[in-house]
């Protein structure tokens, strides 16, 4: 096998070639060394088909070599090669597997520091520089204010969910002695708790089982685009999501994995004395699918249930209101916040949290 990675397996690539040098070479033969035929109305629509495939086949070759070596894009699942090229181009990760710098496990003296754990919306997913993720803004708001004395750290990965969380948040307390942290919550962090089966899994695509998607950009493009967002699993999935909250005894299970979190804050005990603050940011689906899921009502519940428990939350739900979609996401393929969206974001953290007691 020829090389894979970034840019796709070479062989299948020249192949592609290979078939269409072999139709022009074919067509070229067809009009100019074959006898005329007894019939030209057959040849005149034979060599119409001819020139239409070649001129397909160019067309198709084209977009087959812009998608495996120039595009750069995210999708929402990060599977497809412009996705693994954005992912290899604009990600540098700590050894601790985040999209940070190198943190060091003594805090520095009379250093505030501040986690924002969570999933891919907090990682930055579709988001280039990372100055332009919300935590990163509101980094940069607190060294406006009171440089050096605020450090804000992002724990997070794509594909989190509560109970993916819940290690990284103690040795945020443990090892690295945070003063606070920011449970940047999505909708989805509940997934993990939800039924799934090998015929109805939302949290893996479907994967084709009649070609390999993987030889071609274009045919995993057109699979992607056009194929994918009918499948039941991904069609369904914001309306699978809504059911597990609605599932008395899923809500209580997950529930209690907030509690754990809330209750480790409580319990932790700072050098002055004082709990570690424990905050949340409900993040929004910006774009939402089926019938059942009802963001504002999920919302509400939830924010009643942090407020229940004594937690400072902020909604960031209605940050998005009066901007259309297109606008706030950072492709058509990904749903992800774009640049955009993560300062709607940050205008609402800092406002709601640290604007009147910032350092």
């Amino acid at each position: 096998m020829l090389t894979s990675g970034m840019y796709g397996y070479l062989g299948d690539y020249l192949l592609f070639w290979a078939l269409f040098l072999s139709l022009l070479a074919n067509t070229w033969c067809f009009f100019r060394l074959l006898p005329p035929p007894k019939r030209p109305r057959l040849r005149l629509v034979a060599g119409n088909i001819l020139v239409f495939t070649c001129l397909l086949g160019f067309v198709s070759l084209a977009i087959e070599s812009q998608l495996r070596f120039v595009s750069v894009y995210t999708d929402a699942f990060g599977m497809s090669l412009p996705a693994k090229r954005w992912f290899a181009l604009n990600t540098q990760l700590n050894s601790l597997g985040c999209r940070d710098r190198e943190w060091t496990v003594e805090k520095p003296a009379g250093t505030r520091r501040i986690a924002f754990v969570g999933d891919s919306y907090t990682y930055g997913w579709g988001v280039e520089r990372v100055e332009d993720r919300f935590p990163d803004l509101i980094q940069a708001r607190f060294d406006s204010a009171s440089p050096g004395r605020v450090e804000v750290m992002n724990v997070a990965k794509p594909g989190w969910d509560t109970s993916a969380e819940l290690t990284p948040i103690a040795d945020m307390i443990a090892r690295y002695g945070v003063d606070e942290i920011v449970l940047c919550y999505v909708p989805n962090d509940i997934e993990k708790l939800l039924p799934r089966t090998p015929d109805f899994d939302p949290i893996r695509p479907p994967e084709p089982v009649l070609m390999n998607i993987y030889s071609s950009c274009l045919v995993d493009y057109v699979y992607r685009t056009v194929w994918l967002p009918l499948t039941p699993t991904v069609h369904g999935y914001h309306d699978w999501l809504a059911e597990g909250y609605a599932d008395t005894e899923i809500w209580r299970r997950h529930q209690e994995q907030l509690a754990s979190m809330i209750r480790m804050c409580k319990e932790a005990r700072r050098p002055d004395g004082s709990n570690v603050t424990f905050r949340v940011a409900l993040l929004p689906f910006i774009a939402t699918g089926g019938e059942k899921f009802q963001a504002k009502a999920l919302h509400a519940t939830l924010r009643n249930f942090f407020e229940a428990n004594d937690v400072d939350v902020v909604d960031l739900l209605p940050v998005l209101s009066g901007h259309s979609v297109k606008d706030l996401i950072v492709n058509s393929q990904d749903a992800h916040p774009n640049e955009f969206a993560h300062r709607l974001f940050a205008d609402s953290v800092w406002k709601k949290f640290f604007g009147k007691n910032a350092p």
